[in-house]
């Protein structure tokens, strides 16, 4: 069991900690980086704004950012400098997060290429960087790393790009509706069992991804009752944090898990699937897939977590499980197939996406089988 464990946010939670923002702002000109119009709906937007403003703290915005792009990350680096910004708050989901994690790193680093590439290594500078999670699921907010999409023609990461200060009020999610409230808790509860199932080594940091996992479960099926319960919702925001910031890592031994992402990454870049559909719809298939190298983790998987009869026989368990998620998604009304994206990408486009480490263990015809899945 070795591992080192390594997180400088400082991670502050409640009802008031947006009125600790013209505190830590002061002495700073501040870029808003945020996704679509649901902050400004939700009104988190305008608290944010408004304590900016009653304090006299200039801000400029950069909205707008529902993919977290490699030209869209350029050109908020762009926008700070000849703004003489020297602060970034990102507020939203996961594409918001990531731009503003990226511009808050981007700024400071020349050859932002290099980082991305990892011909240089991050030395975790950065303008000061404040995350407001309004839309927990990937865990964006708790760790150094960000997704980028469009970089020479797919997918990369940057990883060293830290935020300061991760600020979270739950009531600040109540304004999701009731798929996007699934999604917020079905991602969170995928990423954390690739830590679950891959972990062998940790009991503690598997114990802690099982109990996240189960109350994960639960708080969905309460805001599926009653959207506004504030238990639920508290549940789901701390989770989503304690998913990526590295509790769960240590101890990891087995990175097959991390095979389903290969199979969701392909309609990402396809078709610009969202990465919590594609996520969300891979996921049983790739759990069966996945069950035929490591039947006896899935197993364990499905009872422990997901209450199926330990007494039936291996492929019962793994279909039932299947089945329980299944019939999960369709009563929280998220999608369960990718068809109206159109048709399934080809073998040889598939295989061009994809690097040989992608696989795993799958052979190529299963992998391309389970994407095909993906489109039924």
């Amino acid at each position: 069991m070795n591992f080192q464990y390594y997180n400088p946010i400082k991670f502050q939670f409640g009802t008031e900690v947006f009125e600790q923002i013209p505190t830590l702002c002061k002495g700073h000109k501040v870029m808003l980086v945020y996704g679509g119009g649901s902050v400004k709906e939700n009104g988190v937007y305008h608290r944010i704004t408004g304590l900016l403003s009653k304090d006299d703290i200039p801000y400029v915005d950069y909205g707008g950012q529902t993919t977290a792009s490699y030209q869209s990350i350029l050109e908020g680096i762009d926008l700070v400098r000849k703004e003489k910004v020297d602060a970034v708050i990102e507020i939203g989901g996961a594409s918001a997060m990531d731009t503003g994690k990226a511009i808050a790193f981007g700024a400071v680093h020349e050859h932002l290429e290099e980082y991305i590439e990892g011909k240089r290594t991050s030395d975790n500078s950065h303008l000061f960087n404040i995350i407001i999670p309004t839309y927990p699921s990937t865990g964006s907010e708790a760790n150094g790393v960000c997704d980028i999409m469009e970089y020479k023609g797919g997918g990369a990461e940057l990883f060293g790009a830290w935020p300061d200060y991760c600020l979270m009020d739950p009531s600040a999610t109540i304004s999701l509706d009731r798929k996007n409230t699934a999604y917020s808790a079905l991602v969170c509860f995928i990423q954390t069992s690739a830590w679950y199932i891959g972990n062998h080594q940790n009991d503690i940091a598997k114990g802690f991804a099982k109990t996240v996992l189960q109350v994960l479960i639960e708080s969905l099926n309460k805001l599926l009752e009653e959207p506004k319960d504030q238990r639920a919702r508290e549940n789901i925001m701390w989770a989503s944090c304690v998913n990526t910031m590295g509790v769960f890592r240590s101890g990891v031994d087995h990175f097959y898990p991390w095979t389903l992402y290969s199979v969701g990454y392909i309609p990402r870049v396809a078709h610009q699937v969202p990465y919590r559909e594609a996520l969300v719809i891979a996921y049983p298939i790739w759990l069966k897939g996945i069950s035929k190298y490591h039947m006896q983790d899935i197993c364990t998987l499905c009872t422990e977590v997901l209450g199926i009869s330990a007494a039936l026989y291996n492929e019962m368990i793994v279909d039932k499980g299947c089945d329980r998620l299944k019939m999960l998604f369709k009563e929280s009304g998220v999608s369960t197939t990718l068809s109206s994206y159109g048709a399934c990408p080809t073998k040889e486009y598939i295989l061009s996406a994809l690097s040989q480490e992608d696989f795993g263990e799958f052979t190529q015809e299963e992998m391309c089988r389970m994407v095909e899945e993906c489109y039924k």
